[in-house]
């Protein structure tokens, strides 16, 4: 998402105004800061219980779920935000309980905390949102401008780490060591004073940690999804009943398809959810007949035309608007209003909309889209990228990542490839055109896969070479992340292009510019100059 808007030739393009709002409303940033101050408590408590010898596996866990939901919080009601507040304060309250009872039993002076909040039972959310401001207004007011961004960075950080490590869980995957990890980025925030080495220390444990996760999600989706192929992608649509799958949860899409395997309703994917079809496990449900829709940032449009039942799968942050109750589910805990929710993976509710619903009256045909690799090819064709960098007929090496989904990035590759320097190479997970030196590897947005792909690439040509550049082109909750394992690693030129105020805070930005090096991008020609 960008504010900026976009000059080329002639025309003239504004993102922010094209997909919305580029702020955060004052009454989300409260909650989100009285949520913060629950989960750093409990946090603390929880760490405390483990030294203990205690199990505080479900705590860990409920933290990591919490933080990964405050990625989509402004969609929730306020009815439902509350509830999301008061899940946490008893959670907080009878973890607390538990570690007195633990101090207690062993004889042990207690820390307890502070919290500063005035909380009961008979409070209403605006009570809880004029604390929420007074705590965040004060925390910034003791905070220098380098304490505060340095703070929204390991926020940020933190939500990548546990957004990811809600998928590897949903794998079956053992991941205490990791949440702990979380518990300690949070329970740093509990210091009275606010330590900038230790701070960004504890960032760059966890971007070490975010990337493990990556790799593991990867392992684990090979293994159970089965061997990666190039395949074309059917947009066309068929007569009859029909589910909708939007998100990025290849666990629950492959669920509600072994679901519907006796059913007589296709599946279409939306979003993320484009690359399931490169798995080989996937293409044996002859249910799954391709991918609906265009727009994976706004898909009210999407969501309007489709004639069947939908599925949000967990952490599908969407721009939703309220028009299709009794058309819409989730997986979610906390539900955005006017969604059914699925509880336990019973899938009978959307199944049954689906029957009800009209359907595909005749079906539309629409072109193809090729996504996905041959492994034994690309792998070849990597040797031959490192060969020729190695040896200098390769000169500068541009990688470009996933895609946004951005008419305004589309615009501004297709200009800075038209500048870039004579023996320049592009290897690009999203945009491609005419290029002619480029190797496209469209895998939507799966990241897991991309860094395995670029990890086969790394050990073969160094990282920290001046020769190469990184263009991040998604601005979302694990960009920052990224960046700074991409730093960490010793990339010399990362650059980020401009986000929305409500995903990276322009001074955050200017932050991650001064100390971790990453440069913003500013026109296509004076980039490609800098190259």
């Amino acid at each position: 998402m960008f504010y900026n808007y976009y000059k080329d030739e002639g025309s003239e393009y504004n993102e922010c105004n094209a997909r919305g709002t580029c702020s955060i409303a004052p009454k989300i940033s409260s909650l989100q800061e009285v949520l913060i101050i629950f989960l750093k408590q409990l946090s603390h408590y929880a760490l405390k219980l483990n030294t203990f010898g205690q199990n505080i596996s479900q705590i860990s866990s409920n933290i990591v779920e919490s933080l990964s939901t405050l990625i989509s919080t402004t969609d929730y009601s306020d009815e439902q935000l509350l509830g999301l507040v008061s899940k946490q304060y008893a959670f907080l309250v009878k973890t607390k309980r538990q570690y007195l009872q633990a101090c207690k039993e062993r004889n042990t002076a207690c820390e307890e905390l502070k919290s500063g909040l005035d909380i009961n039972p008979q409070m209403t959310l605006s009570s809880i949102i004029a604390q929420g401001e007074k705590l965040f207004l004060n925390k910034y007011n003791k905070m220098s401008a380098s304490q505060r961004n340095m703070y929204e960075i390991l926020l940020s950080v933190l939500k990548s780490v546990s957004s990811n490590l809600v998928i590897l869980k949903d794998y079956s995957y053992e991941c205490q060591d990791l949440e702990i990890a979380v518990l300690k980025g949070l329970d740093i925030l509990n210091a009275g004073r606010f330590y900038m080495l230790k701070v960004k220390k504890q960032i760059n444990d966890l971007a070490i940690c975010d990337e493990i996760i990556l790799q593991k999600i990867a392992k684990e989706e090979k293994k159970l999804y089965g061997n990666i192929s190039e395949t074309s992608v059917s947009h066309s649509t068929s007569a009859g009943k029909a589910i909708l799958v939007s998100g990025g949860s290849l666990d629950e899409l492959y669920k509600l398809l072994s679901d519907t395997e006796n059913h007589t309703i296709d599946i279409y994917t939306h979003g993320d959810l484009l690359v399931a079809h490169i798995f080989e496990n996937f293409k044996k449900f002859e249910q799954l007949k391709g991918h609906y829709g265009t727009c994976a940032e706004n898909c009210i449009l999407d969501f309007a035309t489709f004639p069947g039942a939908i599925l949000l799968t967990r952490n599908s942050s969407q721009n939703l608007e309220y028009l299709y109750r009794g058309r819409l589910f989730s997986t979610e805990i906390f539900k955005p209003k006017g969604v059914i929710q699925i509880v336990n993976n019973d899938f009978k509710p959307l199944i049954n909309s689906a029957l009800e619903a009209k359907g595909f009256a005749k079906g539309q045909k629409r072109d193809d889209e090729l996504v996905g690799y041959n492994e034994s090819e690309l792998f070849k064709r990597l040797d031959e990228i490192a060969r020729k960098f190695n040896n200098k007929e390769i000169e500068r090496l541009i990688i470009v990542g996933i895609s946004n989904y951005s008419k305004q990035q589309e615009m501004y590759f297709k200009s800075l490839f038209k500048h870039l320097p004579e023996k320049s190479y592009v290897i690009s997970f999203s945009y491609a055109f005419d290029y002619r030196n480029i190797l496209k590897i469209h895998l939507v947005n799966n990241l897991p896969l991309m860094y395995n792909i670029l990890m086969e690439l790394f050990k073969k040509i160094k990282i920290n070479s001046s020769r190469i550049s990184f263009f991040l082109t998604k601005c979302d909750v694990g960009s920052i992340s990224k960046i700074i394992s991409l730093k960490n690693k010793g990339a010399k030129n990362v650059y980020l292009f401009q986000c929305s105020p409500n995903v990276i805070n322009p001074s955050v930005q200017s932050a991650l510019e001064k100390t971790y090096g990453i440069k913003t991008t500013s026109s296509p020609e004076k980039d490609a100059e800098k190259l």
